[in-house]
């Protein structure tokens, strides 16, 4: 067997062969120290709804980075395994590199480093391994490549929804837009429509940064984004809270300042707010600012529904709606309405369902418009009066009242 070479038996590669977008790069591996050789970016997403404004330190990165979350978990799997993946760097100032993603991988490095500093293993966390992205590398590229990494690909903590709504509204329509929203779907291997309904649910989530207006504001938006998200697209409610009227200013204002204070204990919480805001009395609940209250009185239209009661005290309702929006409904449809009617007609006492028909038969026929006897056509009317012809002679015969 002939014996490998050290080269052949060192599994670090010299480059990495990757695609960015369109274009296959040749990325050089390296290793260098993780104080002196690289510093953090200002611009990093995942760091911008922890920031304020003003250009960050590099200690107040560090320290953003600490508190986000799963940050306790990759320190630990770094302390026991090392770093397995290598970060992405772009040649910077002097002779240090910017890093583009893995700032949570330094962070750790260098928090690793500074604990076991005295120590035998320090060393072992002194130095990361980087690719090095060319220097002319551009920001649409660099937006491509955080896009399959925290969007599209695995093995790397993904952004959250709300840092993930943010960088596509930004590269879409914010002051930094680079894509179509239907390019930026493709590189992060989703449908347009997937990207697009987070795009309008960041711009509702902005509107809300707006409202609040201070400094915690990003972070309340980070965290209550679900939230946000729901109500925005609320059946019977999303359009009006997010409509450009007096109405819609006003919604939003009472919502936003429910979101808040906590009114909502959890996103699936907002999935009823067309119920609440027709409810006055539940609406008042939820203006008082109650904290989760609106978890509690979603809770109660849940065990409702759970019932006959509250599926049959809950149709009106939908039935109304979807006719507001100019939903059709087929005749298999309205024959099953129908049948549920008669079903219950037959059932209390002295009320058939012929009578029911017959008194509904009545009112149409009393309250029909001009337009609705001009719809009438040669064939109906001949049924018309064919039936009313054998009802009157059933009646002569067989009705005490008729034939007297």
């Amino acid at each position: 067997m002939t014996q490998m070479s050290e080269k052949q038996f060192n599994p670090v590669p010299n480059y990495y062969r990757e695609h960015i977008g369109g274009t296959e790069y040749q990325l050089p591996a390296d290793e260098l120290d993780v104080f002196d050789d690289v510093h953090l970016w200002s611009d990093n997403p995942r760091l911008i709804p922890y920031l304020t404004e003003g250009i960050p330190s590099e200690d107040e990165m560090e320290a953003t980075l600490m508190r986000t979350n799963g940050y306790d978990a990759l320190r630990k799997s770094i302390d026991d395994l090392g770093q397995l993946e290598p970060i992405y760097v772009w040649p910077s100032e002097g002779h240090r590199y910017l890093v583009i993603e893995g700032a949570t991988r330094v962070t750790v490095l260098r928090d690793l480093s500074r604990r076991y500093e005295g120590k035998p293993n320090q060393s072992r966390y002194r130095r990361v391994k980087v690719k090095v992205l060319p220097p002319n590398f551009s920001e649409r590229e660099n937006a491509v490549l955080l896009a399959q990494i925290h969007v599209r690909g695995s093995g790397v903590r993904n952004w959250g929804r709300y840092v993930q709504a943010m960088f596509i509204y930004e590269k879409v329509e914010g002051d930094s837009a680079l894509f179509s929203l239907t390019e930026l779907a493709s590189h992060m291997g989703k449908s347009t429509s997937w990207a697009s309904r987070l795009r309008d649910a960041y711009k509702f989530a902005k509107q809300f940064v707006e409202f609040v207006d201070d400094d915690d504001a990003q972070r309340l938006a980070l965290n209550h984004f679900s939230t946000l998200e729901e109500i925005s697209k609320a059946t019977g409610f999303g359009a009006k809270v997010k409509a450009n009227t007096a109405e819609g200013e006003q919604l939003r204002g009472e919502v936003f300042e429910m979101v808040r204070h906590d009114v909502f204990k959890e996103y699936r919480d907002a999935r009823h707010m067309a119920q609440y805001r027709e409810d006055p009395e539940k609406w008042e609940v939820l203006k008082s600012h109650e904290r989760h209250a609106a978890h509690n009185i979603a809770n109660q239209l849940r065990a409702g529904q759970t019932g006959i009661n509250g599926k049959i005290s809950g149709l009106h309702g939908q039935l109304e709606r979807a006719l507001e929006r100019d939903e059709e409904f087929d005749d298999e449809v309205v024959d099953e309405l129908q049948r549920c009617v008669d079903l219950l007609a037959s059932r209390p006492a002295g009320v058939g369902a012929f009578r029911l028909h017959l008194r509904q038969f009545t009112l149409g026929l009393q309250s029909a418009s001009l337009k609705d006897v001009k719809s009438i056509t040669r064939d109906e009317y001949k049924d018309l009066q064919e039936g009313l012809e054998d009802f009157e002679h059933r009646l002569q015969r067989y009705s005490p009242w008729r034939s007297s």
